[in-house]
């Protein structure tokens, strides 16, 4: 990074630097100008066709990796080195590449959590009493801001790159409650699924119909009912319905809702209703790394729908 009173710009610094970079942004991107400090040298895209440990590794030094860019460019930002155009345009690279490696990291680690036997959480009734009361705790949140906003008015730039940070946030603590769950630590799962769904409860409070906040809130809901006892495991879901539904009504199209709403579907036996959210689902938009699991789904719905 080249020091402003240098008398070379730093932005033109940071084209040149970006420029030496052999490695282009994952997802098919074109180059993103002004790289700062060469970031753009990072892992190569979260497409993995086999979920395997290594690959696990891979995509969680990669998702790391994007993390720590972004905090480094928030920071270079508020210093003067990033001038306004270069942050936008990285900002919205990093973040949309780091939701993708997360993305990818959840999927397999719901793969994953599908062949493992049910572990239930080694904690206090009062505690999960507390995760009960966050799974409806931000409720009131999503249908007091709901009337704030006329139809059709949109979020200011400031309000949605807020809510894109805490969603990113959100999904960076789930990231870490599944490998603590994996090493067997539920305790320290316990605590980052609940910062994770702080952080989402933040962002609904600024975005209420955020469809990907309301998805990935209920999808956590979800993740702390398939490692519950049966009775909280059923009020964790209901929960984790109400969330999805309200996604799909936010926006119809957004896949991961109905995937997520499928799956709940063809757990409780609803095939026909799991069926039509499948069916909503546009494949061509679909990462590679979902797929999979969307056709393990609907060959669970086949199989159910034939025997009813």
């Amino acid at each position: 990074m080249s020091n402003p009173s240098s008398g070379e710009s730093g932005t033109a610094a940071r084209k040149a630097a970006r420029a030496q970079s052999t490695a282009g942004p994952s997802r098919g991107r074109t180059t993103v100008k002004g790289d700062p400090a060469g970031r753009g040298k990072g892992p190569s895209a979260p497409v993995r066709k086999k979920l395997d440990p290594d690959a696990l590794v891979a995509l969680e030094e990669e998702r790391d990796f994007l993390l720590r860019s972004l905090e480094d460019l928030e920071r270079e930002h508020a210093a003067g080195d990033v001038d306004d155009v270069d942050y936008a345009a990285l900002n919205d690279d990093y973040t949309a590449r780091a939701a993708d490696v997360i993305r990818a990291i959840d999927t397999r680690n719901e793969l994953a959590a599908s062949s493992r036997p049910v572990r239930s959480w080694k904690r206090s009734a009062l505690t999960l009493g507390l995760v009960a009361f966050l799974a409806v705790g931000a409720g009131w949140v999503v249908f007091r801001d709901s009337g704030t906003r006329a139809p059709g008015q949109g979020l200011s730039g400031d309000v949605r790159q807020d809510s894109a940070n805490l969603i990113l946030r959100a999904q960076g603590y789930t990231g870490q409650a599944s490998a603590a769950l994996q090493a067997g630590n539920t305790d320290k799962a316990l605590a980052q699924y609940e910062l994770a769904i702080e952080s989402y409860d933040k962002a609904l409070e600024l975005s209420p119909a955020n469809a990907e906040a309301l998805t990935y809130r209920g999808w956590v809901l979800h993740t702390l009912a398939t490692n519950s006892e049966a009775s909280i495991a059923t009020q964790l879901d209901v929960q984790a319905r109400i969330y999805l539904d309200q996604a799909i009504a936010a926006d119809p199209a957004y896949a991961d809702a109905r995937v997520f709403r499928a799956i709940l579907e063809r757990n409780a036996g609803e095939f026909a209703a799991a069926q039509v959210d499948l069916d909503a689902v546009d494949m061509n938009a679909i990462p590679p790394y979902m797929k999979s699991m969307i056709d393990s789904v609907r060959n669970d719905v086949a199989t159910g729908l034939a025997g009813s």
